[in-house]
């Protein structure tokens, strides 16, 4: 009786500590397991990568900005080489942060510059030279707007390629925590942080003279724009953020173009187990929102579920997806969680089960609150629609120069 006590606490333990890690970017993340509730009640994932903002569901927003192939044409006299005039049509419109929610003032391209974050208004003094973050999703953004070396430190969790997309860009770089004292030792100039960082590691900070904003990253089409643009103006890059957000934006929309215009799309169930227990994400996750962008339907979100929720066999029965996806870390099961599925005789009628249909996808695009979701969307489709996706999308995005 007293071993299999033990046991059970050892069970409750180690799925303690699986969603603890997860709430923040604090060294030794657990894998994007989601928080604990009830199976059927609605909840918000509480994870610092994997919020409750769908990632992209409809084709993102444009953010004020003009056309960048607009150019001058000129045509020339072939018979003596004499330059004919210039036909020039009208030069693009400059680009705008009008409307960049967080940007105190859009006029404002000088220093020193405001923003509002999650920790009121912030006044930066001069363009950051050393940054910290202290989250994979900050990290995976200021990467591509910044030379690599601008980025002084990182938490164990960007170090590590489990969760990571950029773990092998920051091999050589220093290691923090999130105590203020560890930061303080790499002199950062500016802490852009999530809201999950502690709130008297803020303080700490702040009273050592160091400005630390705090942003939330939401991937709605629109917010994944905006975050990029306001991370490009509080590091003082804002062409940069622009050339970046269209490229993010073209990615995104060579995916939905193809799929907003399936007219059946498969239901596709995001599934994970962890500790014994199985997990599905439901509407609002963002799992969700890649799904909806790769053109299926969410399956747990169709079937009333809301945020990660536990289930068990028969609610998978129940929701009899056509289709399921495993974003969980090879490391912690994946395969042998679709071994098992494809195996127990009890599921052998589930659309997905009986048509082989269940697929493990690389859990890092699919949880991330960075951009690289994006990836996860690409990944999808390409299972969905291949002969739509024939081709592999490119492995990464393009970095600061």
């Amino acid at each position: 009786m007293m071993r299999s006590v033990g046991v059970l606490l050892l069970a409750t333990l180690v799925l303690a500590a699986l969603v603890n890690a997860c709430q923040s970017d604090e060294p030794e993340p657990a894998p994007p397991a989601a928080p604990t509730a009830q199976a059927g009640s609605a909840t918000q994932e509480a994870t610092a990568e994997a919020e409750p903002d769908a990632t992209p569901v409809t084709p993102a927003a444009t953010e004020d900005d003009a056309s960048d192939d607009a150019a001058a044409a000129q045509s020339e006299d072939d018979e003596d080489g004499a330059a004919a005039e210039q036909t020039a049509e009208p030069a693009p419109a400059a680009r705008s942060l009008e409307g960049v929610r967080g940007i105190v003032d859009p006029t404002n391209t000088g220093w020193p510059r405001e923003v509002e974050g999650l920790n009121g208004i912030v006044t930066i003094a001069a363009k950051p030279a050393r940054i910290i973050t202290a989250s994979v999703g900050h990290d995976e953004m200021v990467l591509a707007l910044v030379p690599n070396e601008r980025l002084v430190a990182v938490g164990s969790s960007t170090k590590n390629p489990t969760y990571s997309n950029v773990a092998h860009l920051v091999e050589d770089k220093a290691e923090i925590s999130r105590d203020p004292e560890v930061i303080l030792a790499e002199t950062p100039d500016i802490v852009a942080t999530s809201p999950y960082f502690p709130a008297e590691a803020v303080d700490a900070l702040q009273r050592a003279g160091i400005t630390v904003i705090q942003t939330e990253l939401r991937n709605t089409p629109e917010d994944r724009i905006n975050n990029i643009l306001l991370l490009g103006y509080i590091l003082g890059e804002e062409e940069r953020a622009f050339e970046f957000a269209d490229e993010v934006r073209s990615r995104f929309e060579a995916v939905t173009a193809v799929t907003s215009t399936k007219q059946s799309r498969p239901s596709v169930l995001a599934l994970t187990r962890y500790s014994d227990s199985l997990w599905v994400a439901g509407a609002n996750s963002t799992e969700s929102g890649v799904i909806l962008a790769a053109g299926g339907t969410d399956a747990a979100g169709a079937a009333g579920l809301e945020g990660h929720q536990t289930t068990s066999l028969e609610g998978v029965i129940a929701i009899a997806p056509e289709v399921i996806i495993i974003a969980q870390p090879l490391e912690f099961g994946a395969e042998e969680l679709r071994q098992s599925l494809l195996e127990t005789e009890a599921l052998a009628e589930v659309p997905a089960i009986k048509n082989g249909a269940v697929h493990v996808v690389n859990s890092r695009h699919f949880t991330t609150l960075s951009f690289w979701n994006v990836r996860g969307a690409e990944d999808l489709a390409r299972i969905l629609w291949p002969d739509d996706f024939p081709e592999p999308a490119a492995e990464s995005f393009s970095l600061a120069e």
